[in-house]
């Protein structure tokens, strides 16, 4: 079995995997450029920039945005030709993907990590990533506005996680968009801007980086981060994890498992240890999580407000006893792709 630390990872698609400004700008503005001789804009054609603008947005939102004096019959003709013209344009071009994506898909694959798409987009247009540009050699599920039961860009990482039964994921995008769907299911965000957003648009995350080629080391460090645990325990036979509500203890444990099996050490690990057995470890780990945090990765469960208020009443007697276990090793969960250690 893999030690990777994470078991899925769910890609945005415009700006994200493939090189949107390579084929969206040029044919949407030839498009937009007929249709204005033909039907008329009121507006001049937008250029490069305000396309660009339009990536990782629902496409109805962003046009209505952009052509506010078309009625919606005008409206969706021009997103049809937009669309048409796009599809001709990758047709006739190959490189759509971006530098370092099919080194990075094969690297996920190599080491058994499930790959997801979540695209703003229709069916046409993830079809034709998939099957035409190629990405389906990698991609095991792919949603888009058109899947079933999907409103928001969250419902598609939502079905997606269901279908690959894990929570061990990460979401991957260069959108404000992207980081709220991510934040909505309880997951740690990677943000790759590309400037699609404009200068405006400021994306926390868990991780920001400069390209592709740097997301597989990036998200090697919770391994480093794992592995560094153990090494303070190296005459341990048996470790005890435990943690507050939802701050990932469970996944810190099994990692723990997984990567005392890797080193080939007979090291037992126990998720939640009862009182009983806490007397029987050699050595106990404690993850925390900010009250923020924790919300969010409630809400991300869909738990629901009653569910979400008893976990907070819950909160400060949990705390109290991780902080009254003195020998424990006290680990800050927040970021799930740095596991820090606490001090003091």
């Amino acid at each position: 079995m893999s030690s990777f630390a994470f078991d899925a990872v769910i890609f945005d698609l415009d700006g994200t995997l493939v090189a949107t400004e390579r084929y969206w700008p040029d044919a949407a503005r030839a498009a937009a450029l007929a249709f204005s001789r033909d039907f008329g804009l009121q507006r001049e054609v937008p250029g490069t920039a305000e396309w660009l603008q339009m990536v990782g947005r629902p496409m109805d939102e962003a046009f209505a945005e952009a052509f506010p004096a078309l009625d919606a019959e005008r409206l969706g003709i021009l997103m049809a030709a937009c669309a048409k013209a796009e599809k001709e344009q990758l047709a006739r071009r190959e490189g759509a993907a971006l530098p370092f994506a099919e080194q990075l898909l094969d690297g996920l694959r190599q080491r058994g990590v499930r790959v997801g798409v979540a695209s703003n987009c229709g069916f046409d247009y993830l079809n034709t990533m998939m099957d035409g540009v190629g990405l389906g050699r990698w991609v095991e599920e792919a949603r888009c506005l058109r899947s079933p039961g999907v409103r928001t860009k969250a419902d598609m990482v939502a079905d997606i996680l269901q279908h690959f039964d894990t929570r061990s994921a990460v979401m991957v995008g260069d959108r404000r968009g992207d980081r709220d769907a991510a934040w909505e299911n309880g997951l740690p965000f990677v943000h790759i801007p590309r400037g699609y957003g404009g200068l405006h648009e400021q994306v926390a995350a868990e991780a920001t980086l400069d390209g592709l080629d740097q997301l597989l080391p990036r998200l090697g460090a919770r391994d480093a981060s794992v592995s560094g645990i153990l090494e303070r325990f190296a005459d341990a036979s048996k470790l005890g994890v435990l943690g507050l509500p939802l701050a990932g203890k469970t996944l810190l444990a099994r990692d723990l498992q997984r990567a005392a099996r890797a080193a080939g050490r007979s090291l037992e690990v126990l998720d939640d240890p009862s009182e009983a057995d806490l007397s029987l470890c050699d050595a106990l780990v404690a993850i925390t999580a900010s009250e923020e945090v924790l919300v969010r990765r409630a809400r991300g469960l869909r738990l629901g407000v009653g569910p979400v208020e008893r976990l907070m009443e819950r909160l400060p007697s949990a705390r109290a006893r991780l902080l009254g276990m003195k020998h424990a090793l006290r680990i800050d969960g927040d970021n799930p792709l740095d596991l820090a250690i606490e001090r003091g």
